[in-house]
């Protein structure tokens, strides 16, 4: 093969994964993808997800705090969709770091509920864009950077295990998602 081939062969390659992702994530969106609900300890699937994606953070002067709970309780949840959660909030904030920064994940029982959350001290966002960032396809990234569906995904999730989402943010010095999800999941 010539070069030519070969980077238009690559081109194929991350396009095909690129929309291997969006389906994905339409999918999950659209919860076609039936939950598998079981014991899930958060702890656990935050450091299972940093391991994975630490590459994605040394190389940008990006330092991340674990504030876990150590007596954390297992909730009833779906394990690959809380680690989809972890994954777009996580990566928003790297995104929200272009110079570095720091990003605290940390989690504690409040209750009958255990709190998740997702604080960065990146650019932050405006009033204005905080009331979009749930919408399907509303991206603030560069054309091929990101679909629109990560924050929309994100709330459907903690929606469908009878959660809540709530973000705090202030332009220039960072944001911060809380979510809330029962112990035990309701009946319904």
């Amino acid at each position: 093969m010539n070069p030519q081939q070969d980077e238009d062969l690559d081109r194929i390659i991350k396009a095909s994964l690129y929309t291997r992702e969006i389906i994905k994530k339409l999918m999950i969106f659209s919860r076609q993808m039936p939950q598998q609900i079981v014991s899930v300890n958060l702890n656990t699937i935050i450091s299972d997800i940093l391991y994975f994606i630490e590459v994605r953070f040394q190389s940008k002067e990006i330092k991340i705090r674990e504030r876990l709970d150590p007596n954390l309780p297992n909730i009833q949840a779906d394990a690959v969709q809380m680690s989809q959660v972890l994954v777009n909030l996580i990566t928003n904030a790297i995104h929200a770091l272009p110079s570095g920064g720091e990003i605290i994940i940390s989690t504690k029982q409040k209750g009958k509920s255990v709190l998740l959350l997702v604080k960065d001290n990146g650019i932050g966002m405006s009033g204005a864009i905080q009331k979009k960032i749930f919408k399907p396809f509303f991206t603030t990234k560069e054309v091929g950077q990101g679909t629109g569906l990560g924050l929309s995904v994100v709330q459907g999730i903690i929606e469908s295990h009878k959660g809540k989402i709530a973000v705090t943010s202030t332009s220039g010095k960072g944001s911060q998602f809380q979510i809330t999800i029962p112990i035990k999941q309701s009946k319904s």
